[in-house]
């Protein structure tokens, strides 16, 4: 058996030339480390030190063997620490960066996924604009972000991981509140409470270009970073917003009548954001993988 305390033996007298010498080194007695040295020669069937002289010399085949015994005890010592290292790695909270719709109707499924499996991760969300949370990765302040503005930048790994149409969101008694589908063109004479995209493009730049396209350029009263806030000034009255489908599915008392727009019919991307040429955690990874899981789901 070539565990690592034999061969440390064997390079510890190899290099003291001595049995002696090396048995103090290794803080053992020289009996049992001569006993070790000529058992390692009978297992491997050949021998390791010419003891024809007073002083130990290693044989041809003793000094190969020490070159591999190096190679091995420097293998081994590799292994350890980055065993360790991915060890301190999975039991640091992973940090995730996220669109307030990727906290909604995501991260729950993604934890209840961790719980499941009973894994040791620790999971600490930032909510935010894409600009913050892009600067935040970049700082190695967070692992991943998820986000709905589409970024590009040599250092920075986007992924569009989901598509949905965007919808518009009326107070209570507009006059198109009931249709089935809203034109654009019939939203030119409305105050218009928009996301903020000061990084990359977002639902806010496709939105403008496809009013001007129809005509008109929009009156826009508000920009804001999350959804729900400019959700409930629609409600208030103040003008209308948009939001993507799945803010359907929530159920929440006090939410603004939702209608599909078409027309153009827009949709909204979720992107999974990384930075390139940076190892991800095992932690990372195991999230990564939920959230496909997740999103496979809410497409079947």
């Amino acid at each position: 058996q070539m565990d690592s305390h034999r061969l440390r033996c064997f390079v510890a007298v190899f290099e003291k030339r001595s049995v002696s010498a090396a048995a103090e080194s290794l803080h053992m007695t020289q009996p049992p480390l001569s006993m070790l040295i000529k058992k390692l020669e009978q297992e491997l069937g050949v021998g390791l030190f010419d003891r024809s002289a007073n002083r130990l010399h290693p044989t041809q085949t003793g000094e190969l063997f020490y070159l591999r015994a190096k190679e091995l005890l420097a293998s081994m010592a590799t292994i350890s620490r980055e065993l360790k290292e991915s060890q301190a790695r999975a039991r640091e909270p992973l940090r995730v960066g996220c669109s307030t719709a990727a906290s909604l109707f995501i991260l729950p499924q993604v934890m209840e996924m961790i719980a499941e499996r009973a894994l040791p991760i620790a999971v600490h969300v930032q909510e935010g604009e894409t600009a913050y949370l892009i600067q935040r990765l970049r700082d190695g302040n967070l692992d991943l972000a998820i986000c709905r503005s589409q970024y590009s930048a040599a250092d920075i790994e986007t992924q569009s991981v989901m598509r949905e149409p965007l919808l518009v969101a009326l107070p209570s008694g507009h006059q198109l509140e009931k249709k089935r589908h809203i034109m654009l063109n019939e939203l030119r004479h409305e105050n218009f409470i928009l996301h903020s995209s000061p990084l990359g493009s977002g639902i806010s730049d496709s939105l403008i270009s496809a009013c001007q396209a129809s005509g008109f350029t929009p009156n826009v009263i508000y920009r804001g970073v999350e959804t729900l806030p400019m959700l409930l000034m629609v409600k208030r009255g103040l003008g209308i917003s948009f939001a993507p489908a799945s803010f359907n599915n929530l159920n929440l008392a006090g939410l603004p009548t939702l209608v599909p727009l078409k027309n153009p019919g827009i949709q909204t991307h979720l992107n999974l954001i990384t930075r390139k040429q940076v190892e991800l955690s095992e932690s990372a990874r195991a999230f990564i993988d939920f959230f496909w899981d997740t999103l496979k789901v809410a497409k079947a």
